[in-house]
């Protein structure tokens, strides 16, 4: 631990020591929520969901999307190679593919591209995780699951936000407001963050300390407008968000060392630009019938150098999005009905660089894929206690490729082209049984989708051979309960999840290909306990274990990559102290043991993570304080690979200030 980290971890330890007394608390509040895409009680979702709000998502100390899983137990969440290559697991399904996430990211009712995955969160409402294949209301990319990002609308008033944290190695800065909706019915919202890691691996070999550094700068600007004389509500809104990183260094698969860096024939190096802009909208037609879209586009430019063979991969990906849907809403009816259109472009170049006694020449591939989905999904209260749900999606997609390679050693060069259409049909059944106001049973079926295609990051001509889709059916039951009081609330569920034709890599490394490695199988359940103990104490335990494996296959028997067996999280919170004004909090984390590759080859084993905050209420709506995060210093992989492994975030320590104003 350097100085700066003993000093702020002692002020921690001193500060704990105040808190005493108590301070009435509100009870756990219910949280609308649109994972059906309309407006629902989180409770009355007849499926497995888990919310956090805004304020929870700060207590956690989420400021990005591939924090997530600090939030969500439920959620793997990790970086490959660096955190452009994230990758997001759910109920055991995750996706080897870079380019091809199994669980589905939308912010504001936008599907993210692929390597926007890892972003900032900035003046967010609530996140929703929806768990298990979501193929007839999502469409392409929810096998797992989706998660879906809805950001803070104006109120009547103006207001004002800031989070600052300074660190041991750096600092992180976020700042926001709007006007308030004014008598002509428009505001305006903005927000702009800077963050700053310097990093904590060293490379001796150059003399160089703490060489993984990165930076994040971008903002968000956001008109909206409430129609004053009809039932009207649009909102346009731009971003951009840059990270730049160093962070691509290995180190030893065993023993795990932040001392010594793994060599490494240049310095590696990546700008990753994310430039977005949408329009919304929804309009009440009458009482029952309502209609929303959404416009969006998004790109994202990647400027990469890979240290370990001191190559230049500059990439760009561009998504084109519309979405029309009609929801109804009746006596014991609801209803929805939608189409929607997305247009992708992948464009990956690769400069020449020597791979044995070759010279594979410079390579550019093309990838461009349009989909489109026509979809219907309802719920019908037919009893007094019962409710069904079902749901039907078809969707239909063409991906078409070009890729060259020339100037090479001969015999290396490459040109091919190719296209295939993919169609799929993704239905799903609810049955909802209230025997009273504080419970909830539900049992479900449903089916998702990853569409075939071509190898993103072709590099020969076994990449003009297209993939299969990948499906998945997913069965689950579970029980929802919350007490008379409000005050506590349980969520069981068990599920099963069967794929057929499991996309992943086959190959050498730096010669891998796309394909269909067989069908498997994934088993497990899921729990969360919330209760505001007392007036002062909230308490959540929550987890989940899992058994998912290839049951076919060259990998028959063997467990999926990046799916942990189990995970499990304690958090409490409290308000102490006179007025209660002290607000403290412990987490506590531990994540399962878990492989990086089919053969089960490069492991990680079971590890625990402890965070915590003492933060003291210094005026209304304003607090400051300590926190850390990973206090313990332990040092776990997120990503390996035959090179070498990559770790984790370590111990961090900071002061914080946040307000709202």
């Amino acid at each position: 631990m350097n100085p700066v980290s003993r000093c702020l971890a002692a002020a921690f330890a001193c500060a704990a020591c105040q808190a005493l007394a108590a301070d009435p608390e509100t009870t756990l509040g219910d949280v609308e929520v649109t994972a059906n895409k309309r407006q629902q009680a989180s409770f009355d979702v007849a499926a497995g969901v888990s919310v956090r709000t805004g304020e929870a998502l700060e207590r956690a100390g989420v400021e990005a999307t591939d924090r997530l899983d600090a939030a969500f137990p439920e959620l793997a969440s990790m970086g490959r190679s660096s955190r452009v290559y994230n990758n997001m697991t759910v109920r055991g399904i995750g996706s080897a593919d870079f380019y091809g996430p199994a669980v589905a990211l939308y912010v504001d009712g936008v599907p993210q591209l692929p390597h926007a995955y890892a972003q900032s969160l900035l003046d967010v409402d609530r996140v929703e995780l929806l768990k298990g294949p979501q193929g007839a209301i999502y469409g392409r990319g929810a096998l797992g699951g989706v998660i879906n990002v809805e950001s803070r609308r104006p109120g009547s008033q103006a207001t004002g936000w800031t989070n600052v944290q300074f660190h041991d190695g750096g600092h992180r800065l976020t700042a926001g407001a709007d006007s308030g909706f004014g008598p002509s019915g428009l505001a305006i919202q903005a927000s702009l963050t800077d963050q700053r890691d310097g990093g904590s691996l060293d490379d001796p070999g150059r003399g160089m300390r703490d060489v993984d550094d990165r930076r994040t700068t971008g903002g968000r600007l956001a008109l909206h407008y409430l129609a004053p004389a009809v039932p009207l509500e649009l909102r346009l809104r731009a971003g951009s968000e840059r990270y730049r990183s160093h962070e691509e260094y290995y180190v030893p698969f065993s023993p795990l060392s932040r001392s010594a860096v793994l060599p490494v024939a240049t310095r590696p190096s990546l700008t990753r630009t994310v430039d977005d802009a949408a329009l919304d909208l929804r309009y009440e037609i009458d009482e029952r019938w309502s209609f929303a879209g959404v416009l969006a586009r998004q790109k994202v430019d990647l400027e990469r150098t890979i240290g370990t063979y001191g190559m230049e991969t500059p990439e760009q990906q561009r998504s084109d999005f519309v979405e029309l849907r009609f929801a109804y809403r009746g006596a014991g009816v609801d209803a929805l009905f939608g189409l929607s259109s997305q247009r992708l472009g992948f464009d990956r170049q690769v400069g020449s660089f020597a791979w044995g006694p070759m010279t594979m020449g410079a390579a550019r591939s093309e990838n461009d894929v349009l989909h489109r989905a026509v979809f219907a999904d309802g719920a019908w209260r037919f009893a007094e206690r019962w409710e069904l749900g079902a749901g039907l999606r078809w969707a239909s997609e063409r991906a078409e490729v070009d890729m060259q390679r020339s100037g090479g050693t001969p015999g290396t060069d490459v040109t091919y082209a190719n296209d295939r259409r993919f169609t799929a049909v993704t239905p799903r059944l609810a049955l909802a049984f209230l025997p009273d106001a504080q419970q909830r049973f539900f049992a479900g079926v449903g089916r998702g989708f990853k569409p075939g295609g071509f190898n993103k990051a072709g590099s020969g001509t076994a990449d003009s051979i297209p993939y299969d889709s990948e499906t998945s059916t997913s069965v689950e039951a579970g029980w929802k309960w919350r007490s008379a009081d409000a005050r506590q609330r349980v969520e069981l569920t068990l599920y099963r999840i069967d794929s057929e034709k499991v996309q992943g890599w086959v190959g050498p490394l730096g010669l891998q290909t796309l394909s269909n490695l067989g069908d498997g199988r994934s088993r497990g359940v899921e729990f969360q306990w919330s209760a505001r103990i007392d007036e002062r104490h909230e308490l959540t335990l929550a987890g989940m274990v899992n058994d998912s494996r290839y049951r076919s296959g060259p990998h028959d028997g063997k467990r999926v990559a990046y799916a942990p067996r189990h995970s499990l999280s304690l958090a409490w919170n409290a308000r102490l102290g006179e007025g209660g004004r002290w607000r403290p909090g412990v987490s506590l984390r531990r994540i399962g043991a878990h492989h990086f590759d089919p053969d089960n080859t490069l492991r990680q084993g079971a590890y625990t993570v402890a965070d915590a905050q003492l933060m003291r209420e210094v005026a209304r709506d304003t607090e400051t304080g300590l926190y850390g995060r990973n206090l313990a210093d332990t040092e776990y992989r997120v990503y390996a690979d035959s090179i070498g492994a990559q770790l984790g975030a370590g111990r961090e320590v900071g002061v914080k200030l946040t307000s709202r104003f």
